[in-house]
């Protein structure tokens, strides 16, 4: 039996840099977690959406789950991404990610396929029937294609492997309805810290998981802090800053080549997009390269 790891808090999606050839990068995937670790982050989220987790071979999921875990040194947990259409994909990336020292896998349902509620729940029993490790349900339908219910996060919080939620609806209603359905159960952890961040932690959420953290450095954290403590100016202040930045250079590219582009610009290892998606363009660049200036934040990023 396992339920509810104690972790909570501000826990960064990270990218997964690629060389110019497209070749993975896994000396600056390690100095990118070790960067996010100094900030004060409370954990590390490897090989999803964020960490185009599509385009890794199994050798090399394998190295990013084992470079998270000796870059965080048993200081934070590691959330494994190990999402796939069939449960026994999903339930052998969890086998990899264990093997590896991660500490919670993260598993969406399936996508593509557009399955119905019942087949939703029998992939997710299958998946939490084998697992070693603690199960953190990830609802993203603009990825999948589906909507994990309210029914079904009721129905799944109930398991002793369930632990968590990441709910990346971008649906407020939902995000507020699944922290009063299921919050007293498993740690709800909202997908968009810069939309969604003050309220949710406001209204029960554990924390945040999201891919502006790592741009946004020790900023996040300190958001993280005053949202918990009381101090809605400076919260209130900081999540407009980050809601303004991650509105520019979320429009520009396919994601997450903005992201990348702009760990790129403040010295941090964003590298290269793998193929089928393109890295911006001279021009996009420039242009996020300038939104950046004129808000002050890239001065205030490179002087952290």
């Amino acid at each position: 039996m396992m339920k509810k790891p104690d972790f909570r808090g501000v826990i960064p999606a990270l990218t997964t840099p690629f060389r110019h050839d497209q070749s993975l990068d896994a000396d600056a995937f390690g100095v990118l977690a070790e960067t996010v670790i100094a900030d004060g982050v409370n954990g590390l989220l490897v090989n999803g959406c964020t960490g185009e987790s599509w385009a890794l071979s199994d050798d090399e999921r394998g190295i990013v789950f084992r470079t998270a875990v000796e870059a965080a040194k048993g200081r934070v947990p590691v959330v494994a991404g190990c999402s796939a259409i069939f449960a026994k994909e999903a339930i052998k990336k969890i086998e990899q990610a264990a093997k590896a020292g991660c500490d919670v896998a993260m598993v969406s349902a399936p996508w593509y396929i557009i399955p119905g509620e019942e087949e939703i729940a029998d992939h997710f029993r299958q998946v939490i029937q084998a697992s070693p490790l603690p199960i953190l349900l990830y609802n993203i339908p603009r990825r999948t294609g589906v909507h994990l219910s309210l029914n079904l996060i009721d129905r799944l919080a109930d398991e002793d492997k369930v632990v968590a939620i990441k709910e990346s609806s971008k649906d407020w209603g939902t995000l507020s309805s699944v922290i009063r359905l299921a919050g007293d159960r498993i740690s709800v952890f909202a997908g968009y810290a810069s939309f969604f961040g003050l309220a949710a932690i406001s209204e029960g959420a554990v924390g945040y998981m999201d891919s502006g953290t790592p741009v946004f450095g020790a900023t996040s954290p300190q958001f993280y802090k005053a949202a918990t403590t009381g101090d809605l100016a400076t919260a209130r202040r900081i999540q407009a800053e980050m809601a303004n930045m991650l509105a520019s250079f979320f429009g520009l590219g396919t994601f997450p080549a903005s992201v990348k582009a702009s760990l790129d610009l403040i010295g941090r290892p964003g590298g290269r997009t793998r193929d089928p998606i393109r890295p911006l363009t001279e021009a996009q660049r420039e242009q996020l390269r300038a939104v950046m200036e004129s808000s002050g934040f890239l001065e205030r990023a490179r002087a952290a």
